[in-house]
């Protein structure tokens, strides 16, 4: 069973293809490194975040966070 990949995954994926000349390969590691790892303090706050307001909402923060970055990243791969 596969994860399924986020639409602006694979978007991010071909810009980095194209402006950077990475292999697929190459950009998914970039992608998983700049976009999903989280830091220790973010781990912590997301902790703490689930802790007072239920898993949902832990969710509903990795979501965004997520999102923030893959714009991020978009953001600086379209210059």
């Amino acid at each position: 069973m596969t994860k399924e990949s986020h639409p602006l995954d694979k978007r991010i994926i071909k810009l980095m293809q194209e402006k950077r000349g990475l292999l697929k390969k190459e950009a998914k590691a970039v992608l998983k490194q700049e976009v999903y790892r989280l830091n220790p303090d973010e781990i912590q706050k997301v902790k703490l975040y689930s802790e007072h307001f239920g898993l949902n909402s832990q969710q509903q923060l990795l979501s965004e966070i997520l999102d923030l970055r893959r714009e991020a990243l978009i953001s600086q791969l379209s210059i």
